[in-house]
């Protein structure tokens, strides 16, 4: 009997507890290790102490707005992939900086599929 080798880690960063158990949930059927954070201050706390191969974040966190965090992330780790979450127009400004930036951006409800594909790009096709 083989024993499977745990998936990557990813920190899902969301303030709707919906969202973040639907997308825990998702990956964890999908073979990832998630952890899970309810605002920026929480993300980072959990990244100081535990290695993640990629976070996934909403853009519209309460306290840190999707840029800022994206850009104090790249000040901690320059090259761990995000990939952004949103509701928002796509001439929301943040969200065009973070298109600008090269950060992936799925628009919320994401399908699964979609997901799927995301994370295996994000992770340089390293899959669960």
């Amino acid at each position: 009997m083989t024993s499977r080798q745990p998936g990557p880690r990813i920190l899902i960063v969301d303030d709707e507890p919906e969202i973040r158990s639907f997308m825990s949930d998702a990956l964890d059927v999908f073979g990832y290790q998630v952890g899970a954070a309810s605002d920026a201050d929480e993300a980072f706390a959990l990244l100081a102490r535990t290695r993640f191969d990629l976070v996934m974040s909403d853009l519209r966190l309460p306290g840190l707005r999707g840029w800022d965090f994206a850009v104090r992330l790249r000040s901690i780790d320059p090259v761990l992939p995000l990939i952004m979450l949103t509701g928002s127009a796509p001439d929301d400004d943040d969200l065009c900086r973070v298109r600008e930036a090269g950060i992936a951006v799925l628009h919320k409800p994401v399908p699964l599929p979609q997901l799927e594909t995301a994370l295996t790009e994000a992770l340089g096709g390293r899959a669960a």
